[in-house]
């Protein structure tokens, strides 16, 4: 179990080793909470993989297992919300790679064999997962010891095969995926033309004269624009309105906030404890006792705390009390409760043993103050594999950087001195191999106390949301009356169902959810969201897939408008050279220098990809043709051409193959995820 507990200090890397893909976020939530309409073959279904229908007790069971796993690893009896939010994505991640990616991996002939798991976890090739994963926690490097011991759990203990298998899984799933960015990085080169091109581009500026006209000088009333032409632009431009699912919501809030009833007894209540608080003969004990906030008992030096209270604690008046001070809603008062010169780092070696082994403790401690060799003794008894590699030395550290017990205990000893200390892993025989110059260090009893709506304020919050749920239940009409009836302001946003929270209310994907599993128009029960009430309405529904017609059909509009308005200012850009046009259309030249093809600005200009395209094939000193861009009709003359030294043809190479790279790592995700048809429902459950 020594090696289960070195890696649950390790447990966090695996989340972002794994699989180097951005993860999608989701928070576990309550499925019993969404009804029982979900309990049927159809609705239980929580998303496809490739035509694999994923079921909500499959993906249910997985997430248990890795929850597990993950338990053990981080050291803790249950994860935390962001932790669960990792886990479904792990979760959900490994069964793209089950259903999708893996069987696409074996076809293409890639495999993982059994022999190169094996050197994956002790050879020449260590898998990312297992160096990350197998550190030692005093020198942060990987080690080989660790493994090999963590291994030889496997059979015997259960838990141990448990993260085991976790582990295996995250380590194939990361080889697999290198393997096929690897097979398909080989296949991406660079040709001398292109380099040839590049450098050219790059080596050859121009200046121009142009004159631009803009689209705002064509009034909008003026441009007739038939549903026909909307349709048949659809028609023909169908992918470019693709979309992601997402709904539109409007909510109001209702904040619970302390009233200024509640302030008046805060402050009463707070003046009691602080009359207590300043007599108390155990400071310490009554702050633990009523401070809200957990007491820190750790040494502190003057540098180490806030200016005010260092000021207080360090200086004459120390035997008095610091506060009460206010600052937002939070009192804070402190006392003193001791001082002493204390080192600000140590140094120690240890052999650590079981728990229930007090005798072989007694013994080797024993066998040290008689002389014996720490080095032999720590080979032979030593449960710490990092530890032992160096004869039992944990370097020089800072005592707050280990566990309270074995710290108390490094600090009561003297230099060269052993003691012997229990903590959670196990017994410490342990000798103190170095301390730095004492200084004087502080413990404070530190009370705080937040001031919190009282019952009755929070009654009276949920009274008044009461009252709007009633005035704005049945339907989006109701809700928006309501809303302005109450003169309360409503907050519009667009949530995805990747969405954790709703943007402005943290912990907030219970209306995530409410959202996903509701229709267009429905109104919100009271939801209590982070502490304060919401009630929101659905006001938009957007599927996967292109986007309806009905929808998008104000942006063709305008698309349609900008075509037929450049077209118009287009035919009045005629003429035999530039300041003939200028001059019939009272527009000034203006002047633009060192462009080229790689350009993305133009100084005074601003944003045109198209000018530029433009500028760098036309010929010199000739009149250009108008060119529609990004504000207006632009004409032109290549006034002067330059070529400069920006770029070589091996710095264009280095520059080419490096997007070629980038560009690798963005499609093969894009690419893989569109051949995997994944509809994902998690929202609707969790």
């Amino acid at each position: 179990m020594a090696t289960l507990n070195t890696l649950r200090t390790r447990g966090g890397i695996i989340v972002s080793v794994v699989i180097g893909i951005a993860l999608l976020s989701f928070l576990l939530g309550d499925f019993g909470n969404t009804g029982a309409k979900l309990m049927n073959d159809r609705k239980m279904k929580v998303g496809t993989i490739n035509g694999e229908k994923i079921g909500y007790a499959e993906f249910a069971d997985k997430v248990d297992v890795y929850t597990k796993a993950l338990e053990t690893m981080y050291g803790s009896q249950s994860l935390s919300a962001e932790q669960q939010e990792n886990v479904k994505n792990q979760v959900w991640q490994a069964l793209i790679m089950q259903y999708a990616w893996e069987p696409g991996f074996e076809q293409s002939g890639l495999q993982v064999s059994e022999n190169e798991q094996i050197d994956m976890v002790d050879g020449s090739f260590i898998s990312p997962v297992i160096r990350t994963t197998f550190t030692n926690p005093n020198t942060g490097t990987f080690d080989p010891a660790i493994v090999r011991n963590f291994v030889t759990q496997i059979d015997k203990d259960p838990t141990a095969a448990l993260v085991w298998n976790f582990i295996k899984d995250q380590m194939i799933q990361q080889r697999y995926l290198s393997k096929y960015i690897t097979l398909v990085a080989k296949g991406m080169y660079v040709t001398d033309l292109e380099v040839e091109q590049g450098v050219a581009n790059s080596d050859i500026t121009s200046a121009i004269s142009y004159i631009v006209k803009d689209y705002s000088q064509v009034a909008d009333s003026t441009i007739d624009i038939s549903q026909a032409e909307v349709k048949k632009y659809y028609d023909a431009h169908k992918n470019i309105f693709r979309q992601t699912a997402s709904r539109d919501i409007e909510y109001v809030l209702f904040d619970v906030l302390p009233s200024d009833s509640d302030y008046v007894d805060a402050e009463k209540h707070i003046n009691e404890i602080a009359a207590e608080f300043a007599v108390s003969e155990t400071p310490l004990q009554y702050a633990t006792l009523n401070s809200q906030n957990p007491t820190e008992k750790r040494y502190f030096t003057e540098d180490q705390l806030p200016a005010e209270l260092a000021a207080f604690a360090f200086g004459a008046n120390s035997n008095g009390m610091y506060g009460p001070t206010k600052e937002g809603d939070m009192y804070t008062m402190a006392r003193v409760a001791d001082s002493k010169m204390l080192p600000d780092s140590v140094g120690v070696r240890h052999i650590l043993i079981g728990a229930d082994q007090k005798a072989t403790a007694d013994s080797i401690l024993n066998a040290l103050k008689g002389g014996a060799s720490f080095a032999e003794l720590s080979a032979t008894y030593s449960q710490d594999p990092g530890a032992k590699a160096k004869d039992g030395d944990l370097g020089v550290f800072q005592p707050e950087q280990m566990v309270p017990e074995f710290s108390e205990a490094v600090l009561e000893t003297h230099k060269g001195d052993y003691f012997t200390v229990q903590t959670q892993f196990g017994i410490h025989v342990g000798q103190v191999t170095y301390k730095s110059e004492p200084k004087k260090k502080v413990q404070l009893a530190t009370i705080t106390y937040k001031i919190e709506p009282s019952e009755t304020t929070q009654q009276t919050i949920y009274a008044n949301a009461s009252k709007f749920i009633s005035e704005a239940a049945g339907s989006y009409e109701n809700f928006e009356k309501a809303a302005t009836d109450n003169s309360l302001s409503k907050r519009v946003v667009r949530i995805k169902n990747t969405d954790r929270n709703v943007s402005g209310i943290n912990n907030s994907r219970e209306i995530v959810r409410w959202a996903y599993n509701g229709n267009k128009g429905d109104v919100s029960a009271i939801m209590e969201v982070d502490g304060n009430y919401v009630i929101a309405a659905i006001t938009g529904v957007s599927e996967d897939g292109i986007a309806p017609l009905e929808t998008v059909s104000p942006q063709i509009v305008s698309i349609l408008r900008e075509q037929k308005k450049g077209e118009i200012l287009a035919q009045e850009m005629t003429g035999s050279s530039l300041a003939e046009v200028a001059s019939k259309l009272n527009l000034e030249v203006k002047e633009a220098a060192n462009i080229d093809f790689n350009s993305f600005y133009i100084e005074s200009v601003g944003v045109e990809p198209k000018l530029i395209g433009a500028v760098t094939g036309a010929k010199e000193n000739t009149l250009s043709k108008p060119v529609a861009g990004q504000k207006g009709v632009f004409l032109f003359d290549v006034t002067s051409r330059a070529k400069v030294d920006n770029v070589t043809p091996e710095s264009e190479k280095v520059r080419l193959e490096a997007s070629a790279q980038a560009y690798i790592m963005e499609r093969v995700n894009q690419a893989l995820t569109e051949q995997s048809k994944i509809t994902d429902n998690r929202v609707k459950f969790f």
